[in-house]
């Protein structure tokens, strides 16, 4: 379908919902800030939650998704970091089997976000089905869901007295109050950096043989291949 191949910018301004130029300046925002274009389309007013909902179920012909008042398989949370889910506005809702493959169904603020169903599929070994969501759902069930699973493991930090009092926040639109160091899950970058090229790759596999993603034997007989060729190539 044509419309699924399209953006989120695409379809905003084939609606006439915001001009070229506008979503020019809030792709380059975007792109400065890191942040997903959806963030910046709401929290600078271009677009309204209602009227961008809207456009997305019109094109994408799927009907919103009620993060709020759908059960949630904590699974399916499970699969997915808080720092990623705060990241893209997104949270996994359910973990399906399709046709031996495992599927992971996906409430988004954008479920157009290419970079964030990629990243996904990476990550999980599971393939994406976007869910469209409203952003101001999602960024109350993230809170929500996150805190249930995560903070079950993760430490919290210090505890402020009873006689100090809590920093104020900006509050922003979209999800911005997320930002809580309560739910945020540890860094892998430091063991990354510290271990072994054949032990990250060793890990890897691992995690792909337990997601069902290859076997060992899979691994195994491609492993074979790769140091024949290597070495006939070294015999020539």
């Amino acid at each position: 379908m044509a419309a699924t191949r399209q953006g989120l910018g695409d379809i905003l301004v084939e609606d006439r919902l915001i001009g070229r130029e506008q979503l020019n300046q809030a792709r380059r925002a975007a792109d400065r800030l890191g942040s997903p274009l959806i963030a910046i389309l709401l929290e600078q007013g271009l677009v309204t939650e209602d009227s961008l909902v809207d456009a997305l179920c019109r094109h994408l012909h799927l009907e919103v998704y009620d993060p709020l008042h759908t059960v949630v398989d904590l699974d399916a949370v499970r699969e997915v970091p808080f720092e990623e889910a705060n990241r893209y506005r997104l949270l996994p809702v359910q973990v399906v089997q399709r046709s031996g493959q495992r599927t992971l169904r996906v409430a988004m603020a954008d479920p157009l976000d290419t970079a964030a169903i990629e990243d996904l599929e990476f990550s999980t070994g599971c393939a994406v089905e976007p869910l469209i969501a409203r952003p101001s759902h999602l960024a109350e069930a993230i809170r929500h869901h996150y805190r249930g699973v995560v903070t079950k493991i993760i430490p919290r930090g210090r505890e402020p007295a009873a006689s100090e009092s809590p920093a104020p926040r900006t509050r922003r639109p979209f999800g911005g109050e997320l930002e809580d160091a309560s739910l945020r899950t540890r860094p892998v970058s430091r063991v990354q950096q510290s271990a072994a090229v054949g032990h990250r790759v060793d890990a890897l596999v691992r995690v792909l043989c337990r997601k069902g993603v290859l076997t060992q034997d899979e691994y195994e007989t491609e492993l074979r291949s790769i140091l024949d060729q290597a070495a006939a190539e070294e015999a020539d």
